[in-house]
Formats: structure tokens, sequence, C-alpha cells
């Protein structure tokens, strides 16, 4: 099937069964949707002075004894324990990213709908689905770990000069280090993060569809990715498109309410804290929950194609009696 043939079957199949609009949204929701957005309402633009009475409402939570070793701790401390969210993220979100492939392939082949036995084939891929991605996620969580810790140093050496005033002058020069140092870190993880955008979901496939174990998912995407690259690529680059034309008018609604409403999460906590989660549930759970499970059929309707592979699940693809 040329390229032209198979977008058109991803989109016929994905406007066809609404059912994947559901299973979509609650990919956003356990945070496999792919289009987040998050609202900072009350950002200062660049060479604005900030508000003296934010400015003095945010240093009033800020303890006077507090040290730079002590707020260095509570960097790395919230980076825990968003590790450990991220984890149980992680194992949760593989439940429902396999049950809506392999629900995606049901009505793609069969034109079948077996939602208990797709969410039942997700639990029972959930453990090498997620090892794969913990496997996957070894790079960019090394340079995490470093720009975490770049990070509590900046936080370090910005409280000395804060506390110790001209005499720590010789540190200012460490702090652009630092953030020199940062930004380096940051490329590589974006393009690794580019990688995975066109190599992962053919590895998830290779998992659920196929039956494969997490090392083994690796070395099957990769086979398939380097027998398809520029099929696999132009995939890629619709689903980026479509992430760009969802984030354009997100953005200008976005910039709307920012300039419409003095909301801040300083000042006026709550106004801020109703208006971010309203955006955040229209555009990321709604929307970006229906792009989620187009970019699902996408990629499934094209693994289907690239491999004609049998379905390991057998169990699962039962034949439907009239």
């Amino acid at each position: 099937m040329d390229i032209g043939a198979l977008l058109k079957r991803g989109f016929e199949v994905w406007w066809r069964y609404k059912v994947l609009w559901a299973l979509g949204i609650l990919l956003a929701l356990v945070g496999r949707g792919g289009y987040g957005v998050t609202v900072n309402f009350g950002v200062v633009e660049p060479g604005q002075p900030p508000d003296q009475e934010a400015m003095q409402t945010l240093l009033a939570f800020i303890p006077d004894d507090l040290t730079p070793e002590t707020a260095a701790g509570w960097v790395l401390s919230l980076g825990l324990i968003l590790l450990v969210g991220w984890l149980v993220m992680l194992f949760v979100g593989s439940i429902v990213e396999g049950a809506a492939i392999v629900q995606t392939d049901l009505l793609d082949q069969r034109s079948q709908f077996d939602l208990s036995s797709s969410f039942a084939a997700g639990l029972s891929r959930m453990a090498p689905l997620a090892l794969m991605d913990l496997l996957l996620a070894v790079p960019s969580l090394v340079v995490a770990i470093g720009i975490l810790i770049l990070f509590a140093s900046l936080i370090a050496s910005t409280l000395e000069v804060y506390n110790s005033g001209p005499a720590a002058s010789m540190l200012v020069s460490g702090i652009f280090v630092i953030l020199a140092s940062m930004i380096c870190l940051a490329i590589p993880l974006s393009i690794w993060g580019l990688f995975l955008a066109v190599f992962r979901p053919l590895a998830a496939r290779a998992c659920v569809l196929e039956g494969y174990g997490p090392v083994a998912s690796i070395k099957r995407g990769w086979q398939i990715l380097r027998r398809n690259l520029g099929q696999a690529i132009i995939v890629g680059l619709v689903t980026l498109g479509i992430g760009i034309v969802y984030s354009l008018p997100v953005g200008a609604i976005a910039a709307s309410l920012l300039l419409a409403t003095s909301a801040n999460p300083v000042t006026s906590f709550g106004a801020w804290l109703v208006i971010t989660v309203l955006f955040n549930l229209i555009f990321a759970v709604i929307l970006g929950g229906l792009l989620a499970s187009l970019n699902v059929t996408l990629w499934t309707v094209g693994y289907r194609q690239w491999t004609t592979a049998t379905p390991a699940m057998q169990q699962v693809y039962a034949p439907v009696r009239g």
C-alpha cells in the first residue's frame, strides 16, 4: 500500500469508529496523549519588571533561614517525587495504550468491537510495554538527572549570590556556566525525543500486537523502521503537522486569555487555577485526546500494512459470529 492510501485508510478508520475517540481521551488523561497544554497566566514579558506585590507575596513563602543546601534538597526531592509519579503513570498508561492499539487493530482488520478483550490484552502487555519504555527512557533519564543536578546547583548558587551580595560576585560566572551546561544537555535530549517520535510507535506495536518482549520489541521496531523509513517519516511528519495545527489556535486562545485576565498563580491563585484547569480540560484532554486517537490509528494501520503480522493474541482476534 502506498503512503497516500495508508493515510487515507487511517483517517477513514479514525472517523468511522468514534469509540477510538474515547480511548484517545483516556490516553490523554493518563499522560499518553502527546498534546498537553500548560497555561502559565500572568507571566511577565521579557524586559518587563516583575510586579512588586507579586514578588512580595512569592517571597513570603520562602523561609528566611533557607540555605542553598536546603533549596537544593527541595529540588532533588521534587525530582524524586516526579520520578515516582512518572513510573506509576507509565504502567497505567501502558494498559490504556495497549488496549487502544488492540481495539484499533480489531476495528481496522475485522470491524470488531471488543473493548473488554482489548483492555485484557492491554493488561497482559502492561509489563513488557512499560519495561520497553523504561529502556528507551534511559538516555533521557540520564540527561534529565544531569539537568536536575545542574538546576539544583543553579538554585544553590543563586541563593549564595543573593545572601552574600558583592562578596559572591565570582559565583555569577559559575551561574552562566551552569545555564550553558543545561542548554547543552537539552539539545541531545530533544534529538532523542524526535527519534522516539518515529521509532517508539513501531516498537510499541511490536510489543502489543506481536507479543515481543521489551528488548525484542526494540529490535523488531528498529527492523521495521529501517525497511519502511520513508513512509514512517511521512507518518511522523503528518502527526507532527497535526500537532502544529493544534498548537496554533491553542496558543492564540492562551494569549487572548493572558491579555483578558489578570489571573496570577501568586496574587489570585483561585482564578488562575479555575482557568488553567478548564483550559487544559478542553484542549489537552478533549481535543488533545481526539488527536491522540488519530495518532494511534495512523501508526497502527501503518504497522499492519508494513508487517502483515499475525496477531499474537488469537483469543482477542476470535472469529466474529453473525
